[in-house]
């Protein structure tokens, strides 16, 4: 995969898996839609707890935490979208864990309801009377079931949009670094220099001028003379 620049507006678009709704959006971009999205429904939340009567006073400690880790997520993913920086988004994907999870658990109510449309559970979380028929207990349970799922399935989204982001965002990062270390490490372009040519050394192992054959063949014969003259042994 090639070596992308790293920047605000651009987008790794060679690998499929940075993208979501059928290949068709990029995970980054996503991202904006989901921030935009969260945004409004955070300031709509801060809206109601300060300028409506009674409903900041109702909140209890649970709802301004919750409330709180809203609001830092949504800084954080900011910040990561800007900066391309993978932990910052570990606030909104634990975040985005915790209301998956809630959402499931609470879907997951609604469908035993379904299923016991009559038991004491469906009367003291949809407010069933005795005098309700099957048919609009189970209409009421299913309407109530589908809108659960649809916010699960769209959480769940969301979620996906996240840890996908920390995946392009980590490999933005280490691709980078891969830059960075190539470019210093490259050894600089300069021609080598040419070896100095050596001096040749003066050769003075010349074969002695005096020497010749006729020496040898003279010394040999005087040694087979002297051989001749010497007296051995009488032959009886």
């Amino acid at each position: 995969m090639a070596i992308t620049r790293s920047g605000l507006f651009t987008l790794e678009t060679s690998n499929p898996r940075f993208f979501t709704c059928c290949s068709r959006l990029h995970v980054k971009v996503a991202l904006a839609l989901v921030i935009a999205f969260m945004a409004f429904i955070e300031l709509t939340e801060w809206y109601f707890y300060i300028f409506v009567d009674r409903v900041g006073e109702t909140a209890d400690a649970g709802q301004a935490i919750i409330s709180v880790w809203q609001l830092v997520s949504i800084i954080c993913m900011i910040l990561a979208f800007i900066t391309e920086k993978e932990d910052l988004l570990i606030p909104y994907i634990l975040f985005m864990i915790f209301v998956v999870t809630s959402f499931s658990f609470w879907a997951m109510q609604i469908l035993v309801i379904a299923v016991f449309p009559y038991s004491e559970r469906a009367q003291h979380l949809l407010g069933f009377r005795d005098e309700m028929g099957f048919v609009m207990r189970e209409k009421i349970t299913l309407t109530v079931l589908s809108v659960f799922t649809t916010i699960t399935t769209i959480t769940g989204w969301f979620l996906h949009v996240g840890l996908s982001c920390y995946v392009y965002f980590q490999s933005r990062n280490r691709e980078l670094k891969v830059k960075n270390s190539a470019r210093v490490d490259r050894p600089p372009m300069v021609a080598p220099l040419a070896p100095e040519a050596q001096p040749k050394t003066r050769n003075d192992n010349f074969p002695n001028p005096n020497f010749s054959i006729s020496d040898d063949e003279d010394v040999d014969e005087d040694e087979d003379k002297v051989f001749e003259k010497k007296a051995g042994p009488s032959m009886v």
